[in-house]
């Protein structure tokens, strides 16, 4: 069992990760679903080749299972998809943002998917996420990209809480490594017609760069936040979560020279708490 301290910095090791992972939107030229497919087929491979070569474990699960993984890797390929979309028409600190707003999606989804008691605090927080975003938003110069970030940010936070509750059923019958794999061998397999559909070249040092996005960004950074859970609180992870629009937007103006105005990290800070409340009332 690994140290409280190691498990804090496994978790925000892979909330950096997760949040680095934003930037690769604007490093590849090429459509989000083409970087989603790369993503996800590299991803599975790295989760393949350390759950049977490394753990020397096998990635049998029930049959029962097989169907509704395919459906949720569906999912979480469009999630994705929306999540670079969002940062590609807009900014990383716009799509990584609008993102956060999952834990308010998860307030609504879970009374209806778990039959449990529905808070009118969602409402509230609701509205105080529609209030963050407006701030992030520069609307004396809206342009339609901002909108269309927002739009899809938005997507992309709804996806991910559908998603985190569906995995929460999943992750009770199976390993957590298990349910990565086969989401996303299932988003490769459901997103593989487009490389017939709309080809492209990608050069060596494309690939190369998507293969550190499936491997470095994606399957270490999943290992390292389930290996954070052994000792650290889903709450508590739940709150490390909160600091990735900090981590990417910080990023994004080092690495990217994207501006941050004061609205915005306004908004961001009014989203960002919205969100640990969020987290709380759900604990």
């Amino acid at each position: 069992m690994p140290s409280y301290k190691q498990s804090l910095f496994s978790l925000h090791s892979a909330v950096l990760l997760f949040a680095l992972s934003g930037l690769f939107a604007k490093w590849l030229n090429m459509p989000a679903s083409h970087i989603v497919l790369g993503r996800a087929f590299f991803a599975a491979i790295a989760i393949a080749t350390f759950v049977i070569v490394i753990k020397k474990q096998s990635l049998k699960i029930e049959k029962s299972l097989l169907l509704p993984l395919s459906l949720t890797g569906i999912v979480l390929a469009f999630h994705w998809g929306s999540f670079f979309y969002a940062i590609q028409v807009s900014s990383v600190a716009i799509g990584l943002i609008t993102f956060a707003s999952f834990p308010v999606f998860v307030s609504f989804l879970e009374p209806l998917l778990f039959k449990e008691k529905f808070h009118y605090r969602a409402l509230i927080q609701a509205l105080l996420t529609i209030v963050g975003i407006l701030f992030i938003l520069p609307l004396g110069n809206l342009t339609a990209g901002d909108i269309d970030g927002v739009t899809w940010g938005m997507l992309s936070a709804f996806t991910f809480a559908l998603l985190t509750l569906l995995n929460r059923k999943f992750v009770a019958k199976t390993s957590a490594k298990k349910v990565a794999f086969y989401q996303n061998s299932s988003a490769t397999l459901c997103l593989l017609p487009i490389i017939f559909l709309y080809p492209i070249t990608i050069s060596s040092q494309q690939l190369s760069v998507i293969i550190i996005l499936g491997v470095v960004f994606t399957a270490l950074a999943h290992t390292l936040f389930n290996h954070s859970l052994k000792t650290v609180k889903a709450h508590t992870a739940s709150i490390a979560i909160s600091l990735e629009p900090i981590y990417g937007s910080v990023a994004a103006y080092f690495l990217l020279g994207e501006h941050i105005t004061l609205m915005m990290v306004i908004g961001g800070m009014i989203v960002i708490f919205t969100n640990i409340w969020a987290t709380r009332s759900n604990h």
